[in-house]
């Protein structure tokens, strides 16, 4: 049912405006105990970005693959919707920062290339099945891959 709705025109302003901060909030204060999975294969991790007009922290929960030691975040926009502020900010700076449950790292984002998005669209599809319908719509797709920053 969850699949569905996330599908949905309402199911997307649910997630924007209740789901999403509600989980943030939870898995912030647990410590990561909390809201890091929903349901099988389905991990969430929490990303930071750097807001590119404000320069202000803005922090969302994602669902994401694992690649060794490389995170993949995907984001299908539906087309009602704007780009977004994630995807936006990972462009304009891609140093971001993620927790996975109590893990944190820095990390630097690229977009995706075609062989990538090729190889990783059907498990991100497997995870949330809505990015597929609001794709297939005429949604915009953005993956971005993250690999550990290596501090010097």
């Amino acid at each position: 049912m969850i699949d569905r709705l996330g599908a949905t025109r309402i199911g997307v302003w649910i997630v924007k405006y209740i789901v999403s901060p509600l989980q943030r909030m939870i898995y912030i204060t647990s410590g990561g105990r909390v809201f890091s999975t929903i349901g099988t294969g389905r991990n969430v991790l929490l990303l930071t970005t750097q807001g590119r007009r404000t320069g202000r922290d803005r922090t969302i929960p994602v669902f994401y693959l694992r690649d060794g030691e490389a995170v993949i975040l995907c984001n299908v926009n539906p087309p009602h919707e704007r780009t977004n502020p994630w995807v936006s900010n990972l462009r304009a700076n891609p140093l971001a920062r993620r927790q996975i449950g109590r893990e944190k790292g820095l990390y630097r984002a690229s977009q995706a290339s075609q062989a990538e998005v090729e190889l990783y669209w059907p498990r991100l599809v497997a995870i949330w099945p809505a990015y597929q319908s609001h794709y297939e719509r005429g949604g915009r797709r953005n993956i971005f891959i993250l690999e550990p920053e290596r501090v010097s």
